[in-house]
């Protein structure tokens, strides 16, 4: 039966191709330059081949389906009109496309980055992730200097060295296919609306959090000085002193533990999946951190086939703040994984992560699960010391006040990675130079940010390098407003997240089961019982802090009566942590998550010790 035949096809290309991408990012031995562009190359064949959707529709006209057999049939129509390429030269074109990206990638990754001390002259090779980790931490201005310049040199890099030329095919292949530019092609696929219909949704939000962004930038302002609009200054002036008193309350070594125990208390499991997480920087890796699935669950005949799943984050262990970051990467990377590997779909095109899976709609379900970390109950639970001390009552409201602060800041923080991107995609061809494309960014930059200078450059921003991440961001934006409708329907059902048993099973229910088959819009409606807004985000923006320090209280006053999770940590998966090639403890072989987690601490604890 073709349905049958596609899963097949599909599920061998893309676990090959996503095995390649792993190999590669990682850096592990295994990777062969190429490889992963050329099964790139074999899996856009076979997904952009619109000679599949007669033989859809042909077989759609039986009557002896059966009604899963039907609903797989009508998935894999969707996914070919969404990526179905009819014309030879829009097919070689694309093609051309991925094996420039992944040149780019190449060149991108073999670029000597890093910073100038000032104080010795010397070069010191850093990543992006410990650069912005400098920019946020560093008491001394002129290192954070020094980090950000850093930062900044990745964009005359890459626009010297292949991203414009990427640029120009991106958007001649959409054109040739009838769409505006690139950014407008992408998003119609992804989202199932035009550029100008997501436009006008973040021109709206850009206008309804301004003069909350405004005030609280000169509020800093009054106390920091001109020093405060200055990109490299911003982050440290109100998160660095924060990121250094809370670094002992997020070890490393903890957070493998406190994700497993928050997930399991949540109800969440991951059906039987088999997941590899790879959580420490390296010189060779990838220097973001990722989600991939190499085998999307399906039912396939009556049976589930669980996930398989790669994760990784890039925190750098005995850094100030790399504790905090690999919590926030787990539980955020975590929540794409529970979400890919809970869809109960007849078919693997409902439950890969591309398109015409929306951005939006898998970026709300880890960005839900990342912001549980602000929560002083949250917090009070799971943020303690090594002595077991949980967070001190004041550290706790100094977060909330700098985080409620500058909340406005940090959701156009987001949308100006999109309002930049637009620009370059909107530039005439004969503009697309390094100046014009730099001048662009900037006055983005001014413009939403209400800064000087952004503290992260866009053209840092490893997105929009990538085909698959490229006119991305924009998800990212929309899935803050419905993570803040979908927590103010659990708030006001409930009365708490934390710990709360029913999200795990209603968020499998109202969000994950279902996979693509219904679009973004129309699953936060059937999750929260209203219809996508801005309304939350809006009124969380716009409480004053007196009403935030009140909830609150509330929250800390109530996390004791909220029972917690004190058996085994049971998420139905199997779990390896790697670095690169080498095991590090896996649930096999140490025979818990438990176990697994204690092995993981101790090997955190040698490296940090390494490094001190």
């Amino acid at each position: 039966m073709l349905l049958h035949e596609l899963n097949e096809q599909y599920i061998r290309l893309h676990s090959a191709k996503e095995e390649a991408f792993w190999a590669e990012k990682m850096g592990l031995k295994e990777s062969v330059p190429g490889d992963f562009e050329a099964k790139e190359i074999q899996l856009q064949a076979f997904i952009t081949d619109a000679a599949m959707l007669p033989k859809l529709r042909a077989e759609l006209e039986r009557s002896d389906l059966t009604p899963e057999e039907r609903t797989g049939l009508e998935g894999w129509v969707r996914f070919f009109q969404a990526n179905a390429i009819e014309s030879a030269e829009a097919k070689a074109l694309a093609a051309k496309i991925v094996e420039m990206e992944g040149e780019l990638n190449r060149v991108r990754g073999g670029m000597e980055l890093g910073y100038t001390d000032p104080d010795t002259g010397q070069f010191i090779a850093a990543n992006s992730l410990q650069l912005n980790l400098l920019v946020q931490t560093s008491p001394n201005e002129a290192k954070r200097r020094a980090a950000w310049e850093g930062l900044r040199s990745i964009e005359p890099f890459v626009l010297s060295h292949g991203f414009i030329e990427v640029v120009k095919e991106r958007n001649r292949l959409a054109r040739m296919l009838g769409y505006e530019d690139y950014y407008d092609y992408k998003v119609t696929l992804n989202e199932g609306f035009s550029k100008r219909k997501l436009f006008e949704l973040l021109d709206e939000l850009e206008r309804d959090t301004r003069d909350a962004c405004q005030r609280s930038i000169d509020g800093l302002a009054e106390q920091a000085g001109a020093a405060a609009f200055q990109g490299w200054n911003f982050d440290y002036l109100t998160s660095g002193d924060l990121t250094s008193a809370v670094d002992p309350y997020h070890r490393f070594g903890d957070a493998l533990n406190r994700w497993g125990r928050s997930f399991a208390a949540m109800g969440v499991r991951y059906g039987g999946a088999t997941m590899q997480l790879d959580l420490v920087s390296r010189p060779t890796k990838h220097d973001n951190g990722f989600m991939h699935g190499p085998f999307p669950c399906y039912v396939d005949r009556g049976t589930f086939l669980p996930a398989r799943i790669n994760f990784t984050a890039n925190a750098v262990p005995g850094q100030t703040g790399s504790g905090e970051r690999a919590m926030n990467t787990l539980l955020h990377e975590g929540g794409h994984a529970a979400h890919f590997a809970n869809i109960t779909m007849p078919a693997p095109c409902f439950s890969q992560e591309f398109t015409p899976t929306s951005v939006a709609y898998a970026e709300t379900q880890s960005m839900f699960m990342d912001s549980l970390m602000e929560d002083p109950d949250w917090m009070s639970r799971y943020a303690h010391d090594a002595d077991g001390n949980p967070m001190p009552r004041t550290l706790m409201m100094e977060l909330l006040a700098k985080n409620h602060r500058f909340r406005a800041f940090q959701i156009r923080r987001i949308m100006v990675v999109s309002y930049g991107e637009r620009a370059i995609y909107e530039m005439p061809e004969a503009e697309l130079t390094p100046a014009n494309i730099v001048s662009a960014l900037r006055q983005a930059e001014r413009q939403i940010l209400l800064l000087n200078d952004s503290p992260r450059p866009i053209l840092s921003v490893p997105h929009l390098l990538a085909g698959e991440a490229s006119a991305y961001y924009h998800g990212y934006v929309l899935a803050e407003m419905a993570v803040a409708q979908t927590r103010d329907f659990f708030l006001r059902r409930d009365g708490h997240l934390l710990d709360n048993p029913n999200i795990g099973p209603d968020l499998a229910k109202g969000y994950w089961n279902p996979g693509n088959s219904r679009s973004f819009l129309d699953l936060v409606h059937q999750m929260t019982g209203e219809p996508f807004s801005a309304r939350a985000i809006v009124a969380q923006v716009n409480r004053s802090m007196e009403e935030a320090t009140a909830e609150a209280e509330r929250m800390i006053a109530a996390e004791p009566s909220i029972p917690k999770h004190t058996g085994a940590i049971d998420l139905d998966a199997t779990i390896s942590i790697v670095h690169g090639d080498t095991l590090v403890a896996s649930t096999q072989r140490e025979g818990s998550f438990e176990a697994m987690s204690q092995k993981f601490a101790e090997w955190i604890h040698h490296a940090e010790t390494a490094t001190n």
